[in-house]
């Protein structure tokens, strides 16, 4: 399956210029205690630039407006979420202001050890399942009434139905018919009708974070909660098709419990087409869109 990339050929564009420069000036202006840390760049996001700061922080800066709202969002939440689920959801410890120079706030995080799960095989991925479903158990208590809702996460899925059309008709011809059968199986199962659960909304192994033990992938900590919203479960066990094998994904769908063929599991397996062709066509080098099409790949020839 061949798609036409460029180097972030459907990650969004910046809407200001950040450097180490402004970076460095905006810790030094701002963060005195910190001043005297190491900075480097780490990595450019859909939403954030990262830099790491000295060994245990990291420093997250908007890079377009709908970052900026995800920010404040995140600050909102995050702690109220780590409450409710007894994680360390990685809340700021410490928010920067705008300056003439850089107009949104941005966030001073903890560093996470590990390395990304992105860069591993999926095999490999396979050794964190259970407990990455122990995780995502964990996230998915009740959330309160007024807990920010998502139009692209854990909503009803009629509300995403013509962009995921839209996205559909852009598949090579000989997949368009069986991605537009398993999105209508998706369409079909019975929506969910439980109260409203948080959820990370967007837990794919670019966002899951491993150290190795004994040789084995061992989770550390789910990242990056831009997309937290409450709402069905199903949205956030659509990822089980990006990070694992289908053995491995079947006993993590039973460890949950959810049981294949289900309303929720033909809801996650939409979500899961959904979140493939998000990410299929990143460029090529770029860890997660390899991991994009090799699950449109395995959905569509499952």
């Amino acid at each position: 399956m061949s798609f036409q990339q460029g180097p972030n050929s459907a990650m969004p564009a910046a809407e200001v210029f950040i450097d180490w420069g402004l970076v460095h000036e905006l810790i030094s202006t701002q963060t005195r205690q910190w001043a005297g840390k190491s900075l480097t760049y780490l990595a450019t996001g859909w939403d954030n630039e990262v830099y790491r700061l000295g060994e245990d922080l990291l420093v997250r800066l908007p890079r377009r407006a709908l970052a900026e709202k995800i920010g404040r969002k995140e600050r909102k939440w995050l702690p109220r979420l780590s409450s409710d689920s007894g994680l360390d959801t990685g809340a700021p410890v410490f928010i920067g202001e705008p300056t003439a120079d850089y107009p949104f706030t941005f966030s001073i995080c903890r560093y996470v050890p590990g390395i990304s799960a992105a860069t591993l095989g999926r095999m490999q991925r396979d050794a964190y399942a259970p407990a990455f479903v122990d995780y995502l158990l964990a996230v998915h208590g009740p959330a309160p009434d007024d807990a920010p809702r998502s139009e692209f996460r854990g909503c009803e899925l009629q509300v995403v139905n013509q962009r995921t059309r839209e996205q559909i008709s852009q598949l090579p011809v000989t997949y368009r018919r069986v991605a537009q059968r398993i999105w209508e199986k998706a369409l079909e199962a019975d929506s969910y009708g439980g109260p409203p659960r948080w959820l990370h909304g967007d837990p794919h192994p670019h966002n899951t974070i491993v150290t190795s033990d004994a040789g084995k992938a061992k989770l550390s900590a789910l990242v990056d909660f831009g997309d937290l919203c409450a709402g069905d479960p199903a949205s956030d066990l659509g990822m089980l098709w990006m990070h694992f094998t289908e053995k491995q994904r079947e006993q993590a769908f039973q460890r949950y419990p959810v049981g294949l063929g289900t309303p929720c599991w033909m809801r996650a397996r939409g979500w899961a087409l959904r979140y493939a062709m998000l990410t299929a066509p990143l460029g090529a080098v770029d860890p997660l869109g390899q991991i994009g099409r090799d699950t449109l790949k395995l959905l569509l020839e499952e």
